[in-house]
């Protein structure tokens, strides 16, 4: 029950192994590609982290940031 959009029990999604190394890699990828900035007006102290709860833990307002091709 760790990952419920891919099933659980003998049907589990057999991908699950391959999304789960490809994470890591495409989120280092974007961090190293892009440079990233705040939208204006928004500083880093002034970020709004409450957060909400449901199926999964979310943000109550969801981060933007911009990239900046480097």
């Amino acid at each position: 029950m760790e990952l419920i959009p891919f099933g659980t029990g003998r049907r589990i999604c057999p991908g699950l192994p391959l999304a789960m190394r490809m994470l890591h890699l495409m989120l280092g990828s974007l961090i190293l590609s892009f440079d990233w900035k705040l939208p204006d007006g928004v500083t880093p102290e002034n970020l709004d982290m409450d957060d909400k709860f449901g199926l999964t833990l979310q943000k109550a307002q969801p981060l933007r940031a911009i990239p900046i091709r480097s």
